[in-house]
């Protein structure tokens, strides 16, 4: 207990720092609202690319009554989708993981609109969506992806995809039926209802089941007497030759024994080719019996990249030029997931990538409003976070590593600071504090009224 005490109290401490940090450096907003502006700033998307670029697009201006933006995005709100797979185990509230776009951009001046951005009219220099169009003079695209399903079939209908909170969200819900299901049926059920499969062996993937040992084992068990928990079958499938291939080989093997001491099986070097209703099946022809699939095996550009009459690479990506211009297109910039550098980096799909590029997004548009030199991009990748359920992560800073416990508590420190906007961290704060103190509960939140 006094440990847990003071683990928080050092957490409380870092918050009250954090802000006073954000504090010190908040940006003068601007002067003018986008409509009203001399010179229109437009930009595509509330995810971590987005947001970055206009933090840094604001803070550059200083104040600026000649410019105004505009922030569009299909929802009202920007998710922090590194803790995502987290809601699994429900030690973090699913609304502490979000936070409404309009009271991130309002104090900088700039505005918000909720809509479903459908094209872009380059020689008009004009936005196209559900709500009509938006002029620009100067565009940021940081739409973001979605998730990549390698035509393997049957996985829209019968897998989840584990990509939001409220995918996440459905994952936990779904678990919970099937102990529902073997609780009463005492034993008299095939193997499938309680074999949960996970396929990617990225992160996603592997946080995801992590958290699902974490809400069986450690949540559910209590509560369901007459299930037997051995028959319990947890699989991780992962195409390339180990999992987590983009992090530190040593810090990998440490996450192949924790997975191994939790017995969730992984194989390697193989593929899905189809998910049934009751099954998964593999390439070379073995089917899992299984009623829950996950899916979390990697993304791809979605419908509006699709759609920009842009140049792009031939795996589908926006092309642009080292200082994250569209290329063919003035006064186009972008960033996140959706780009690829001409010549350039493969960048990894990871939201440090996606607040760099925002970063010198915002930068350079308001270097050319000013007339100013524009500085070249340059990836640097500031480590890796890997949640491996309660008491383990892998974390991997600027090269300084752990793993364990200590690993998780550097996870913690990160991601608080990560999370930015106080409310949320005081949420999650509490959140943390309370999961150390009692069990999390195994209630199913949030579904979907029944239908009439």
């Amino acid at each position: 207990m006094k440990g847990t005490l003071a683990a928080v109290t050092s957490l409380a401490g870092g918050l009250a720092a954090l802000k006073v940090y954000d504090a010190l450096r908040k940006p003068k907003p601007l002067n003018v609202h986008y409509l009203d502006a001399p010179t229109k700033v437009l930009v595509v998307g509330g995810g971590f690319g987005g947001i970055t670029a206009v933090g840094k697009l604001v803070h550059a201006l200083n104040g600026s009554e000649e410019v105004g933006a505009v922030l569009l995005d299909r929802v009202n709100f920007t998710t922090f989708y590194p803790m995502v797979p987290k809601v699994v185990s429900s030690n973090v509230e699913i609304g502490h993981l979000a936070h409404a776009i309009r009271s991130i951009v309002t104090p900088l001046g700039v505005d918000f609109n909720q809509t479903e951005v459908e094209g872009v009219n380059f020689e008009a220099r004009e936005v196209l969506s559900n709500k009509g169009t938006f002029p620009y003079d100067f565009l940021v695209l940081a739409p973001g992806s979605r998730t990549a399903f390698f035509n393997a079939k049957g996985v829209q209908e019968n897998a989840i995809d584990l990509k939001g909170l409220r995918e996440a969200l459905q994952v936990r819900n779904t678990i919970i039926d099937r102990f529902e299901d073997a609780q009463w049926a005492r034993g008299n059920h095939d193997d499938a209802l309680l074999t949960f499969v996970f396929v990617g062996g990225g992160p996603t993937g592997v946080e995801g089941a992590a958290g699902a040992h974490d809400l069986i084992h450690n949540v559910l068990k209590p509560d369901y007497p007459d299930v037997d928990f051995d028959r319990v079958r947890l699989v991780l499938i992962n195409s390339g030759e180990r999992i987590l291939k983009e992090i530190d080989a040593s810090l990998a093997n440490a996450a192949i024994h924790r997975l191994a001491s939790q017995n969730i099986e992984v194989m390697n070097d193989t593929k899905v080719t189809e998910i049934r209703p009751d099954a998964v099946v593999l390439a070379d022809g073995r089917t899992i019996p299984a009623r829950t699939a996950v899916w979390a095996a990697g993304v791809e550009p979605g419908v509006l990249v699709n759609n920009l009459d842009v140049p792009k690479d031939a795996r589908g990506h926006v092309l642009v030029d080292e200082y994250l211009r569209v290329k063919d297109r003035p006064r186009v910039y972008a960033v996140g997931d959706c780009i690829s550098i001409e010549g350039g980096e493969r960048l990894p799909a990871l939201a440090q990538s996606a607040e760099q590029e925002g970063a010198v997004a915002g930068h350079n548009l308001a270097a050319e409003i000013q007339g100013n030199p524009l500085k070249p991009f340059s990836y640097r990748s500031l480590g890796q976070l890997v949640d491996l359920g309660s008491t383990s992560a892998l974390t991997d800073i600027l090269g300084v590593k752990f793993s364990g416990i200590v690993g998780e508590a550097v996870w913690r420190l990160v991601y608080l600071k990560e999370l930015g906007y106080n409310l949320n961290r005081a949420q999650v704060l509490a959140d943390w504090a309370i999961d150390r103190l009692t069990r999390p509960s195994a209630s199913k939140l949030y579904e979907d009224p029944p239908t009439p």
